[in-house]
Formats: C-alpha cells, sequence, structure tokens
C-alpha cells in the first residue's frame, strides 16, 4: 500500500511549494511537523497576554471538552468507524498531522502539543489557499508566523510576516467554521453565511467581534500598538469542565449576546373585556450580527422566547417557552411531553436546525443530508404571534414578560450522551426583554 502525504511550505521567497513524499516517508512528515510546531508554553516568554488569554479560550478547551469526547465515540459506532478523523481534523490538527490517532477516542496517544487542541501555531503556521471541500489544512513549515501586525520586530525565534487574513478578512477562520460532513453535505456555513452578509463590505471580520482589540503590546519587547487583539476569542460555548477563566467566559458571552439581535414588542396598551384574546407579535431582528442566528452547531444550540402573561393577581393567563422538570423545552425531545405528563408547547418559538437523514430526525449532524435551518440570517428578522386570554372583567391587568433566551446545548443531548451531570453547567443566557402592562377595559 502506498500512502502520499502532501503538505504545504512557504519560504522566504513566498513561493508555495507542494512536497510530495515518497513511500514509507510519514515518519519522516511527521518528524518535519514535529519540530516544526511549538508548544503555547514556548510562545508565552515573548506573548504572554495572549497565552493568558488563549489559555481560558474555547481553542485551548477543544481537546479536553467531554461533549466532542461523547460525540465522537458514538459517531466512530453508529458510523462503523468511517467518520474518522472528522472530529479531529479541526479540535486538534496536530493529532492528525503528528500524531495520527485515529479519533478523539484515542486521546491518550497524544503529544503535548496535540492535547492543547487549537495551539498557537495552528492559526499561525496555516497556509493560503486552503480547501474550500474538505476539512484537511495546510501549514507552513519553516520558521515563518503568520500574523496582523504590518510592521513586526526581528526576533531570534522565527521570521514575521504580515497576511491579511488576520484582520481585514475572515478567511483565516474559514477552514474550521466553514466545513462539510465526510458525505460531502455542507453543515456548518458561519463563514459562508459571514461572506452574504454586508459585513466584509464594511471591513468587519470575524475578528472584530470575536477578538476585539486594544492598545498593548503583541511581544514583551515589543512597542505599545492600538490595535492588538485579544485571544479569548469568545463565541457561545462556555467550558463544561473545571477550566481556566470560565467565570469570565460567561460574562463576556453574557455582554456580546446582549447586543447581537433586536427585539421589538407590538401589543396593545388595553382590551376590552369582550375581546377573546390579545394580539401579540415579537419581532426578532439580525441587525446587529454578521452571521445567521444562532450559527455554527446549529443542531445544538437553542435560541427561544420566552412568553409568560400574568393577570393582576398573579395567575398564569398564558405561558410558551418554559422548562420541565429536566430543564428541557417543552417539544418532542422532552420526556414529560412524550409521557403524556406535560402538554406541549404548541406555541413555542426556537430558533436553530435540525437535521434529517432519509427524511428522519437525527441528533447527529454528520450524518445529515438535509438542514431544516430556523436561524436568522444577517438583517432579516422573524415574526411570532401569539394569542393571550384576556380576563373577563372589567379593570384588570395583563402582566406580560417577553425574553429572548439562549443555550449553546440542550438537556436532553447531555443526558443522551452520558453527561447528565453536566446540565447545571450550562448556562442560560438572556439576550433580550420586554414588560408590559395591558390594562381590560
Amino acid at each position: 500500500m502506498v500512502i502520499v502525504i502532501t503538505f504545504t511550505a512557504i519560504g522566504c521567497s513566498d513561493t508555495i511549494e507542494t512536497v510530495t513524499l515518497p513511500p514509507g516517508s510519514r515518519k519522516d512528515s511527521v518528524e518535519l511537523f514535529r519540530k516544526a510546531f511549538a508548544s503555547p508554553e514556548e510562545c508565552r516568554s515573548c506573548h504572554p497576554d495572549h497565552f493568558r488569554e488563549w489559555e481560558q479560550s474555547m481553542h485551548a478547551y477543544a481537546m479536553k471538552d467531554p461533549i466532542l469526547f461523547a460525540l465522537d465515540s458514538v459517531g466512530q459506532v453508529r458510523s462503523a468507524g468511517r467518520l474518522g478523523q472528522f472530529c479531529v481534523e479541526c479540535h486538534s490538527p496536530t493529532a492528525v498531522s503528528i500524531d495520527n490517532i485515529a479519533h478523539s477516542g484515542e486521546r491518550t496517544k497524544l503529544s503535548g502539543i496535540s492535547a492543547h487542541g487549537i495551539s498557537c501555531d495552528v492559526c499561525h503556521r496555516l497556509a493560503p489557499n486552503q480547501s474550500t471541500t474538505s476539512n484537511s489544512l495546510k501549514f507552513i513549515l519553516d520558521s515563518t508566523r503568520l500574523g496582523p501586525i504590518k510592521d513586526p520586530l526581528p526576533n531570534a525565534y522565527h521570521r514575521s510576516e504580515y497576511d491579511s487574513r488576520f484582520e481585514d478578512n475572515s478567511e483565516i477562520c474559514r477552514p474550521c467554521h466553514d466545513f462539510r460532513t465526510p458525505n460531502n453535505f455542507p453543515i456548518e456555513r458561519t463563514f459562508t453565511e459571514w461572506k452574504n452578509s454586508t459585513f466584509p463590505g464594511r471591513l468587519i471580520s470575524c475578528q472584530t467581534c470575536h477578538m476585539k482589540f486594544y492598545t498593548g503590546k503583541a511581544a514583551t519587547n515589543g512597542p505599545e500598538r492600538e490595535r492588538v487583539h485579544h485571544h479569548t476569542m469568545v463565541g457561545v460555548d462556555v467550558p463544561l469542565t473545571e477550566f481556566p477563566g470560565r467565570d469570565e467566559t460567561i460574562a463576556e458571552i453574557a455582554a456580546m449576546l446582549t447586543y447581537s439581535v433586536q427585539m421589538d414588542v407590538i401589543a396593545p396598551k388595553t382590551v376590552q373585556s369582550q375581546d377573546s384574546s390579545i394580539s401579540m407579535q415579537v419581532v426578532i431582528q439580525n441587525i446587529l450580527t454578521g452571521h445567521n442566528i444562532p450559527s455554527g452547531a446549529i443542531f445544538e444550540r437553542q435560541m427561544w422566547l420566552e412568553i409568560i402573561a400574568q393577570d393582576e393577581k398573579g395567575d398564569t393567563l398564558f405561558a410558551s417557552g418554559m422548562l420541565d422538570k429536566n430543564g428541557d423545552l417543552l417539544d418532542y425531545h422532552s420526556n414529560e411531553v412524550r409521557s403524556g405528563r406535560v402538554a406541549e408547547d404548541k406555541s413555542l418559538a426556537l430558533y436553530n436546525g435540525k437535521a434529517y437523514r432519509h427524511g428522519e430526525e437525527t441528533l447527529f449532524f454528520w450524518e445529515a443530508d438535509f438542514v431544516d435551518n430556523r436561524t436568522i440570517p444577517p438583517f432579516e428578522s422573524r415574526m411570532n404571534r401569539f394569542q393571550i386570554p384576556v380576563p373577563k372583567r372589567g379593570g384588570a391587568e395583563v402582566n406580560v414578560s417577553v425574553r429572548l433566551l439562549f443555550r449553546a446545548l440542550p438537556p436532553y443531548l447531555l443526558r443522551m450522551l452520558g453527561h447528565a451531570t453536566l446540565v447545571e453547567k450550562v448556562p442560560i443566557f438572556t439576550m433580550e426583554t420586554h414588560q408590559q402592562t395591558i390594562i381590560v377595559q
């Protein structure tokens, strides 16, 4: 059997050379990667601030995530091993290039650098012209590190080179945030969503929001710069195990989600007691985010409306978006609903995605051949109408509370994966709120 391995190297001439290794030479290619890639600790001495930020990021958490391991394990079984390296190709690219592990279940075989997940060199060695049809990555293997600084200071450790992918566009993020399943079905489209929005034309990249810049030093011996990017790279995921900076990450996510969409509630100030119901509209506009919301792993995300209407005595007239005793929304994923103990929430307004395989919903997105995408693209809106019963007495009040809520993972999925104890670790974020009192005349 002949094994052909290719890698990309960029030298000082800025020309790209693709080397095809002869049969039996994988050991040599692994040694090239091993010598080229530095551990984050090696970068720490010159870039302590970036290291401190990165070590509490989800990039650093990528190969420590119990949900990754559980999903990958299920995937290997359901696919009879055909899922292969699909998950680890992005969660720890060096686990593929250096350690050649078959899947995350072999993580005990990881070298130190691969255990760090998406380490410094994964991004700063990422070669241009990555494939748009596969998850395999190309890296530069000389001493060059790419970055957003146009006038980097020379140093004894590595050559530095400006690359616009790190600043003016989102191309550096595309390989792992715009990918296809092993059967070539487009499944996570965050980069494409951004590219199809107005944000590229306005020079608003992924980094603008997820790597906000500040004034500081990029390196200990470097000058003070006005644009140094923050490396916590906050999205919407939260570490579910003990991990540095978890509380800070939650606070940053909460702040970011507060400025992600605009919610408008349209309801009358007064109604007549003879009216059968109050018609209320809730409009969610995605005018602040450069990709769909939610985005990414939309099959796991849940963004929903919680509506509670009570009379002046505190009696509930209408409720939607409530949780059962297990923390699940009241749809068909709720054990309480399926057992008939709790009624299904027919008014539930839930924004996420559903993956289907041969017409049946699957919880495992890599099996999908169809996606029901119920997210909100940039500069689009969604309107939901609710009918609230009217108390049959003049002078009554209807106190309405509307909240737009979000969480990254649903409890039913965590239980299915054997991680019920982690349900309480998943925070529910409040994105928008509205309170209103309607007078019954």
